[in-house]
This record gives structure tokens, sequence and C-alpha cells, in this order.
């Protein structure tokens, strides 16, 4: 079956997410986020693509971009392909790190960028992680700080919200907004799941799980696959082979 074009917005702006493959983590550390902050610096200005946010969390990216016809493809593309080749090349590992084709949705209102806007920059705050004002890894501090040698476009973005007090506002306040997201399910990263594991069974490490007793280790496999992990996310976190979760 041949794939579905994607929907082509008439503002060109869209919300973009890539996701790592089987929801495995793509940083392990801040050089890692540090060099794909570089790297969206690099395509967006060689593809001339604008950035109005974004957010890095473990397992996967937001952004949100504009003047993105006809090069959006073009930059997710060079995105994926520079960091992923960083990625195997400094864990010695092969395959695929990203999930298929990145998801995209049109922006097409000011009233939609907003609720995107907002919906990217407090990512860790609904995942429990920390208040979006106090996450490292995002574009909230490049907007709040009106910090003009940003890459971010934050003259585009107070267009939108008319006033810095206004935004702030905007950003902190609680809702239930939906946006895209990938199968509109939580995403677990594998930081989140192995501090899980070791909260849980009171352990060091993940793989420490297999000196349990094998009924205790059978009870907590089933409450991480009903807590929402799966089972591959399971096995490659406790490093117990995936046919033994499956069956837990």
């Amino acid at each position: 079956m041949p794939r579905k074009s994607r929907k082509k917005s008439e503002s060109q702006i869209y919300h973009v997410i890539l996701r790592g493959n089987n929801r495995q983590d793509i940083f392990y550390n801040d050089a890692d986020r540090l060099f794909m902050l570089n790297r969206i610096e690099k395509y967006s200005e060689q593809t001339c693509i604008e950035l109005y946010a974004y957010c890095l969390m473990d397992n996967h990216i937001h952004l949100l971009v504009g003047k993105a016809n006809p090069n959006l493809s073009k930059f997710v593309q060079k995105l994926a392909t520079s960091y992923a080749m960083y990625f195997n090349r400094k864990y010695d590992r092969c395959g695929h790190l990203f999930h298929g084709r990145f998801k995209s949705e049109p922006v097409e209102t000011d009233e939609y960028f907003q609720t995107v806007f907002r919906y990217i920059l407090q990512n860790p705050e609904k995942a429990n992680m920390c208040k979006c004002f106090q996450y490292k890894w995002s574009s909230y501090q490049f907007v709040m700080n009106e910090t003009t040698t940003s890459f971010v476009n934050t003259e585009y973005v107070f267009t939108i919200f008319q006033n810095k007090t206004s935004l702030k506002e905007f950003i902190q306040t609680q809702n239930s907004d939906l946006c895209m997201e990938y199968e509109n399910v939580p995403v677990m990263s594998d930081t989140r799941c192995s501090m899980i594991i070791k909260e849980k069974l009171k352990i060091d490490y993940p793989s420490q799980i297999k000196t349990i007793s094998h009924d205790e280790m059978k009870q907590a496999l089933r409450y991480l696959k009903k807590i929402g992990m799966n089972i591959t996310q399971i096995s490659r976190v406790t490093e117990i082979p995936r046919q033994i979760v499956a069956l837990a």
C-alpha cells in the first residue's frame, strides 16, 4: 500500500514529532542533547526553516516549525540521519534509531499555534518530570528571556501572544489540550521505566530483577505491563528475554 501523503499546511507551520524506535531513549546524557540542538540549528538554517518551539524528551522530540514548504521532509531527514550516525557511532550500535517516518500536523490558526506551543513546552510537566519553567531542554527559557542569539524565532512567537506576561500565564495554565501524539497514548521513556523498576523493587539497577525469586519477578513484570510498559521495552531495560516477559 502506498504511503499516505502528508497534509500540507497553508500557513507553512507544522508540529513535528520524531520518536525513538520501539520507544527507546534517543538521549543518554546532556552531550547528546547538545548535539541534537546543534543539528537542529544547522539544518533549520540550511533549509530556511524557522523554529518556534522545541522540547527534547528522553525518547522523542517535539518541534514547532514554520516556512516549512517544501523543505520539511528534507530538514527532518537531515536531522534524523545526522543524529542517528552520531548516536550509533558513539554507543557502538547499529540499526534504526528513529521510529519510521516522522509525524507532522499542519498548524493553520493562531489559536492552534498557541495550543501546540503550550503543549510542547508542557511536555516535561505532563510527564511528571518537572515544571515547564524548570526544564533545561526546551525553548521555554529562550522565549521567556527573549534571547536574541537563540535560533528560536521568538519575535514571531510574540506576534502571536502579544506580550511576555500573557505568554507566561498561558504556558503555565493547567489544561487538558490534546495535540498530535503517537497512537494517542503516553510514551514512557527507558529512563522513566528504569526509575520505576528501581523504586518498585528497591534495587540499584533494572537488570537486578533477575536475581529475585521467580514468583516475585513474574509479579513485577505483570505490574510493569499493567502500567503501560510494552514487552520490548521491559525486555530491553531489564535484560530479561522477551519471551519470558510476554508469558509473565
